[in-house]
C-alpha cells in the first residue's frame, strides 16, 4: 500500500472540524452584560474549530498517548458534588465521569492549562474570544443565540439542571446544530478561550479582536454550561471568567486550528 498524500494528510488533520470563513462580524451586545458593550465591527481571518466539544473518548486517547495527568490528578482531589453539598474531593478528576457510557459526553475537570496541553497534543489551540463568538453565531446577524431570537426551553441546549453527583451532561450532538454545523456551542458545558479576560476589552478605541491584557487573573470562558438558570447565559456574546487552575463539573473546551 502506498503512503498518504501530503493531502490525505492535511485532511486527517482536519477531520471533525468545521470551517469558519474569515470576515467581519459585530461582536458584543447593548442592553445586556456591561462588558459586552459597545458592539464593535472585528475582522476574523478563516480558521477552523471543533465540531463538539472535546470528549471524555478524545481526552482519554490523549491521556494515554501522551501521559499527561491533569491537575486534578497531580493534586489528588478536586471540588465536587457529594451528599447534598459541594466540597473537596480526594481522587476526584475527569477520569471519575469519563465511564464507557460517558464517552460521547464533554470532558470536565480540566483547567485552562489542561486544555492547552490537549490542543498542543492535537496541534490545535485555545479559540480566541473573537473567534468563539463569531463560530457560535453561526453568521447570524444581531440574533442572541446561536439558533436566532427564540428563548431557551430546553430543546435547543442543555441547562438549568440541579447538581448532581455525576455532572448532568449530555452527549455531544443531542441537540440541533448552529448554522455553521457547530454542536453544543450553549449549554452543556463552559468552554475555555484563549485570552485572559478583561473588563475593559471592548472600551478599548479599535479594540479589534481583543486579546489583551498579556496576563491576569482569570480567563475567558463561554457558552454557559448544564447548571446556567438564566437564560441570558446563553446568548452568544454572554462573557464569562474563572480562574484558569479551577477544576470544574461544568467547564470543557472545544479547539480551533488557523487555515491551511
Amino acid at each position: 500500500m502506498g503512503k498518504r498524500s501530503e493531502k490525505a494528510d492535511l485532511d486527517l488533520q482536519y477531520e471533525g472540524m468545521v470551517f469558519i470563513p474569515m470576515g467581519e462580524f459585530e461582536m458584543g451586545s447593548q442592553g445586556y452584560g456591561e462588558f459586552e458593550q459597545p458592539v464593535h465591527q472585528v475582522h476574523v481571518t478563516d480558521f477552523w474549530v471543533d465540531e463538539v466539544p472535546v470528549t471524555n473518548a478524545q481526552f482519554a486517547r490523549f491521556a494515554q498517548d501522551s501521559g499527561y495527568r491533569t491537575h486534578a490528578e497531580r493534586t489528588g482531589y478536586a471540588w465536587g458534588y457529594n451528599a447534598g453539598h459541594f466540597a473537596e474531593m480526594p481522587g476526584l478528576s475527569w477520569r471519575t465521569f469519563s465511564s464507557r457510557e460517558r464517552h460521547d459526553h464533554p470532558v470536565v475537570m480540566v483547567t485552562w492549562d489542561d486544555a492547552a496541553a490537549f490542543c498542543t497534543w492535537a496541534r490545535k489551540r485555545l479559540p480566541t474570544e473573537a473567534e468563539w463568538e463569531k463560530a457560535a453565531r453561526g453568521g447570524l446577524r444581531d440574533s442572541l443565540y446561536p439558533w436566532g431570537e427564540q428563548t431557551p426551553n430546553g430543546t435547543q441546549s442543555n441547562f438549568a439542571r440541579r447538581p448532581a453527583e455525576i455532572p448532568p451532561t449530555t452527549p455531544v450532538r443531542q441537540f440541533p446544530p448552529n448554522a455553521y454545523g457547530l454542536y453544543d456551542v450553549v449549554g452543556n458545558v463552559w468552554q475555555w478561550c484563549q485570552d485572559w479576560y478583561s473588563a475593559e476589552s471592548y472600551a478599548r478605541p479599535n479594540p479589534g479582536e481583543p486579546l489583551d491584557p498579556e496576563q491576569g487573573r482569570t480567563r475567558c470562558r463561554r457558552g454557559g454550561s448544564w447548571n446556567v438558570i438564566q437564560p441570558f447565559r446563553l446568548r452568544c456574546a454572554n462573557r464569562g471568567a474563572a480562574p484558569p487552575t479551577i477544576v470544574a463539573t461544568n467547564i470543557g473546551f472545544r479547539c480551533v486550528r488557523s487555515s491551511r
